[in-house]
């Protein structure tokens, strides 16, 4: 964590050009390019996963318009969302709402921009307070990437709603770089006129983790903290402990705690189960399904923190900026960790390990790794720095052989609500599927006319002009460019217009991937829609000359009184698209 090992590290290695320092060099490209192949493979993930119908929570937005609020008025901007006061998450909502029409996409470019922001700042603030350079620089920038970026957390990207949890690690990364910032110009000017410009930002990032999510709040004391442990002027301090017990003040103004969550003070006495939360929380990082082991991980992950946090004292005095950095970074996740510890307890210790959590656990072991890659110990040992290097290879590797599920996840749920915006758009009352979307599926249903009417989601989209139109108006046509089957056709029983539940498979056979979507046609018009995406390995193993296993489809067809066959077409993703029949039932 030192400063002067790091840079004689640095230097002597470029001079010397010895075998170690070389094989050093070129590990450490190859764990930047590994952080950014890992930013692709997420951006990866969003592309495929996407769906412009929304996802649990991401309803809210929406049930708001259609209540007759404004999704910018202040009741709804400050009404309480279960423990959390989320302002600055719903003004992103409201601009999806009202410029985007609420089709997700912008939603998650904001998640994917404020990662990108926060891998960037996180990496200046290694060269800029922690002087590190070269080899060192690269390869704190690749575990950064890798852990801000993991595929392990994809509900936060691969959800619009969660842009909430994405906010608040930039926003204390912000505070506790511009709180170094003010220490650093204190101490160059300490009888002089100090300028108060990092102060105020440090305040206003504080300011907004409060209102992006609960642990926010959590912010105001470990700044107070590092204030008096920096010896920062008075009126620094107070400015911190009155802006924070205002702000924390007003947070809790008419708070009512959700009913499901456990009591603070019961959770207390029952310090062993929180404890095992906590440590699955972060250990569940490496180890997903295997409680024991991801505790194991945990634990020993937070004792490597404790140690690091005694050691504080020593990091001020040495001025070691970079490294104060990651130990209040790290402060903020284990005691973000241990608040969500003690409120969701009664859910069980496998809670933990929600993908959601994974933005902060990810961002302890980020702060933990960068750590030890400054510490004196490693800088002056070249052996040992290389032996950390191929170990993060060695994580960066596993790590991709496990994108697999969370891809395979995150598709699958993009699948189901394509296949739910399909019900919405044909009038299919399928409440198995809109459930899928939302637990209650008549609360869906009742916003559906709200959405037609303004052309919000999966009704701004091209499918939602295609219903009712003859299809060679919309699409030419093809008979040899994909092949398909149709499975099964069963009714589905509502009160809206009769409809049947269609499913099968489909494939471009020319380009050699899924098609875009799947059409029902009776008469010539089209009468159904269907989504494509639905994983079918055995399809694929029957079909060796298959290159994607995602060529299952699913959707709806309208019944008509006409005796006319139901033809199907693939919708083909070339320039312009084309159908190609495939089917007719």
């Amino acid at each position: 964590m030192s400063v002067a090992p790091i840079t004689q590290v640095e230097s002597t290695a470029t001079a010397a050009a010895t075998p170690l320092s070389r094989t050093a060099s070129a590990l450490s490209y190859a764990i930047l390019l590994g952080g950014i192949a890992t930013i692709a493979v997420t951006l990866h993930l969003v592309i495929v996963s996407y769906s412009s119908v929304p996802f649990w929570d991401g309803w809210t937005q929406i049930a708001a318009a259609a209540s007759g609020q404004s999704p910018f008025s202040s009741a709804w901007l400050w009404r309480q969302h279960n423990e959390h006061r989320l302002p600055i998450q719903k003004l992103f909502l409201a601009v999806d709402l009202r410029l985007f029409h609420a089709r997700q996409a912008f939603l998650l470019a904001s998640i994917l921009a404020v990662q990108f922001l926060h891998w960037i700042l996180l990496s200046w603030s290694m060269r800029a307070l922690g002087n590190w350079q070269g080899t060192l620089w690269r390869t704190g920038a690749g575990l950064a990437a890798f852990c801000l970026f993991c595929p392990s957390q994809f509900e936060n990207f691969v959800m619009g709603f969660q842009v909430c949890f994405v906010l608040p690690g930039l926003f204390a990364t912000i505070a506790f770089i511009s709180l170094l910032l003010y220490w650093t110009d204190s101490q160059r000017k300490p009888g002089g006129q100090r300028s108060s410009k990092f102060l105020v930002v440090s305040i206003l990032a504080a300011l907004g983790a409060n209102y992006s999510l609960a642990n926010g709040n959590l912010l105001w004391p470990l700044l107070v903290a590092a204030a008096l442990l920096l010896r920062l002027p008075l009126s620094a301090t107070l400015s911190f402990a009155v802006t924070g017990f205002v702000s924390i003040a007003l947070y809790f103004h008419n708070y009512v705690r959700p009913p499901l969550h456990a009591n603070l003070l019961a959770s207390l006495e029952r310090a062993a189960a929180v404890l095992a939360y906590l440590t699955a929380y972060f250990g569940s990082s490496c180890i997903w399904k295997n409680v024991g082991a991801a505790e194991m991980i945990g634990g020993a992950g937070l004792l490597i923190a404790a140690v690091a946090v005694v050691r504080v004292p020593s990091l001020v005095r040495a001025r070691r900026r970079f490294a104060v950095q990651l130990v209040l970074t790290i402060a903020f996740c284990v005691a973000s960790a241990l608040v969500t510890a003690t409120i969701r307890l009664n859910f069980g210790v496998t809670q933990a390990f929600a993908s959601r959590y994974q933005v902060f656990a990810l961002l302890f072991w980020c702060c933990l790794g960068l750590l030890l890659l400054g510490s004196d110990w490693l800088t002056a040992k070249p052996s040992a720095f290389l032996v950390a290097q191929v170990c993060m290879l060695v994580i960066f590797g596993w790590g991709a052989h496990k994108a697999r599920g969370p891809i395979y996840t995150g598709r699958s749920r993009g699948f189901d609500q394509n296949v739910a915006g399909t019900a919405l758009l044909t009038g299919a009352i399928d409440r198995a599927q809109l459930s899928k979307v939302y637990p209650e599926a008549d609360y869906v249903l009742d916003l559906a006319p709200y959405m037609r009417e303004h052309r919000l989601s999966v009704f701004s989209t091209a499918l939602s002009s295609q219903l009712g139109k003859p299809l060679d108006s919309i699409f030419p046509t093809s008979e040899n460019d994909c092949t398909g089957v149709l499975e099964s056709a069963v009714p589905v029983e509502g009160t809206g217009p009769g409809a049947v539940r269609i499913s099968g498979w489909a494939y471009d056979g020319k380009r050699r991937r899924e098609p875009l979507e799947v059409v029902g046609t009776r008469d010539g018009i089209i009468s159904g829609l269907a989504a494509v995406g639905e994983r079918r390995p055995a399809i694929r193993a029957a079909n060796p000359w298959l290159r994607s296993s995602y060529v299952g489809f699913a959707g709806y067809v309208l019944e008509a009184q006409s005796p006319a066959p139901v033809k199907f077409y693939a919708i083909l993703d070339s320039r312009p698209p084309v159908a190609c029949y495939f089917a007719a039932k």
